[in-house]
């Protein structure tokens, strides 16, 4: 007998109408933007298309080194090539169609737009859990309104946070199914192995779904077990198969605090196989034993941890030299706590936390009062742990906004309900209004500094390394250039020369060496750089990282290029109208 088909019911029909309504505003947000370009790539974007592009031209999959970034011998990036496959098989489709590189740019513009999908499935389903069609509708205008230009779902954002805030969103929406199915947990621990194999920086996170559905079992009992027993197995297996499916056997043993290892693999395997068994056995025991079994479990995990990398208790930046610290990771803006001074602040900082605030409010609230209580601690840890990750790196901000949808819909949506007069409450349009990142944001445009005061802040490397200038170096002999840290990605995908140094932690070695050579004495300068095996400059001057290191280091190497002043020992190669200049290093003189 022939199954009959999926019913598409209205609510499919408003979640597939809003996925498409999101894709295309996203589209048309990215014509509008500049950002239709595989040119216009900010830096890490860049660096994850020029991975790509070495693994088509025969690099091998586990083999992530960048030869020419860095030092003598490179840098290891520690990306997950995993997020590169979406590119991959989206490319290999046009493929077909177009020259092989028009492919490439093609996937690189549609992938970020289509994995805003994974968000909108999330929401969508965690809408469901939460109430009826009124939660789905504001659920789907409050997501609106964070992501119609969200910055990670825009074209050419191939770097990894757009899956791991889709992976997320995914945990998020299928935990909250009150009936705790098999299917649904099992999804959250698929969706969490996926975003623990992309990227470390998700890890508090994943730590927060993984306590929440082991205590959700041990004072729930035997109603939690099928669906924790599927949770802890899928996490655990699908872990296994992401670290054997990204990480070379001969690297089994190695272990990085910054990227999936051996070490992020037993956590895994140990702490969702080992739930999954505890649940197994003690489902039918008295809450105290299943408390103290989870003591247990946790106790186990936590010295494996410790016994085999110590190191990764601690934050791994913590390890930079002082230099690094002070003239590099302190001025990446993303990096920066929620207050640091910056032009936009007054606008930046209600626009970033405001609605998560709200959310954890509203979701306190909301527990106090019982009202779906599960749902709602689950997103107090997930928007507390946020904030307060906000405050050390503000990178972390939209994380929360997507946390706070679903909690904000369903309380804007009881706001709307009829009471039993008759009547409806317009207290739900200010609490609408209080949801909606850009009514937080809005007020602080009034504090804005001036278009002609604000400070560049460099992040793009069309500010240096012009079309013509990359061509001109791309024609000298192979060598080693020293420039500002945004060019390093575009000098490696359009010339043939190395970077001493770019904005990845791990090139470590070779930021300190630029930053002790942007900030030594001009005559000591050329001998620093014989020791990096620097053969070329190239100065911009006026650019925000020159101009940064020329305002630390007065009178010094930075001070000068930034100046236009020819150091001794280098020859100019080309000059643009704007200053921007190659130089190379002139050979020692001969000794007499």
């Amino acid at each position: 007998m022939r199954r009959p088909a999926i019913s598409m019911t209205p609510d499919r029909w408003i979640a597939v109408g809003f996925g498409v309504l999101m894709v295309a505003s996203l589209l048309v947000m990215s014509a509008l933007s500049g950002h239709m370009s595989a040119s216009a790539m900010e830096a890490d974007n860049a660096m994850r298309l020029v991975q790509i592009q070495d693994f088509l031209k025969g690099q091998g999959w586990f083999d992530l080194h960048q030869d020419r970034l860095g030092l003598e011998g490179g840098t290891a990036i520690h990306w997950s090539r995993l997020a590169d496959v979406p590119i991959l098989i989206i490319k290999s489709g046009l493929d077909i169609f177009l020259p092989s590189q028009k492919a490439l740019e093609i996937a690189c513009l549609v992938w970020p737009p289509l994995s805003v999908l994974l968000v909108v499935w999330g929401l969508m389903k965690g809408a469901r859990f939460m109430g009826g069609r009124v939660v789905l509708a504001f659920v789907c205008i409050i997501a609106a309104t964070v992501l119609f230009r969200n910055a990670n779902f825009l074209s050419g954002s191939i770097d990894h946070h757009n899956i791991q805030l889709g992976f997320l969103a995914i945990a998020a929406g299928f935990s909250l199914d009150p009936e705790r199915r098999p299917v649904s947990l099992a999804i959250v621990g698929a969706a969490l192995a996926s975003s623990t194999a992309v990227g470390a920086e998700v890890y508090p996170f994943v730590g927060i779904f993984c306590a929440f559905h082991a205590l959700d079992w041990a004072f729930a009992g035997a109603p939690a077990r099928r669906g924790v027993i599927a949770f802890g197995a899928s996490f655990a297996a699908l872990t296994a198969l992401f670290f054997a499916a990204s990480v070379a056997p001969a690297n089994y043993g190695i272990v990085h605090c910054d990227a999936l290892s051996l070490v992020t693999l037993s956590a895994a395997v140990s702490g969702g196989a080992g739930l999954a068994i505890v649940v197994a056995v003690l489902s039918e025991k008295p809450f105290a034993w299943r408390l103290a079994s989870l003591g247990a479990l946790g106790l186990v995990c936590g010295l494996l941890l410790t016994a085999q990398a110590p190191q990764c208790l601690a934050n791994p930046l913590d390890g930079l030299p002082p230099i690094v610290r002070t003239l590099w990771l302190e001025k990446v803006d993303e990096a920066r706590p929620l207050f640091t001074v910056r032009p936009s602040m007054a606008q930046e900082v209600p626009f970033m936390v405001g609605v998560s605030l709200v959310a954890l409010i509203v979701s306190i609230w909301r527990v106090w009062r019982g009202v779906q209580r599960r749902a709602h601690l689950l997103f107090v840890a997930l928007l507390a742990v946020d904030l307060l990750l906000t405050l050390q790196q503000v990178r972390f901000y939209s994380f929360g906004h997507v946390f706070a949808i679903l909690p904000l819909g369903a309380w804007v949506a009881g706001l709307f309900a009829t009471r039993e007069d008759g009547e409806r409450s317009a207290a739900y349009l200010l609490a609408l209004a209080v949801s909606l990142p850009l009514v937080w944001g809005a007020p602080g445009r009034m504090f804005r500094t001036p278009p002609g005061e604000l400070v560049d802040n460099g992040n793009g490397a069309s500010a240096c390394a012009s079309p013509g200038m990359l061509a001109a170096l791309d024609e000298l002999p192979v060598g080693r250039v020293l420039s500002v840290a945004d060019v390093a990605p575009d000098m490696l995908r359009y010339t043939r020369q190395s970077a001493l140094h770019g904005h990845y932690h791990r090139n470590a070695a070779g930021i300190e060496a630029a930053l002790n050579i942007f900030t030594s004495p001009a005559e000591e300068a050329s001998g620093l750089m014989r020791e990096a095996g620097v053969d070329y400059i190239l100065a911009c001057p006026g650019h925000a990282e020159l101009r940064m290191l020329a305002d630390e280091s007065p009178g010094d190497f930075a001070d000068g290029l930034n100046a236009g002043i020819i150091p001794d020992g280098l020859k100019v190669i080309r000059r643009a109208g704007d200053g921007e200049t190659l130089y190379a290093l002139q050979p020692l003189a001969p000794r007499t």
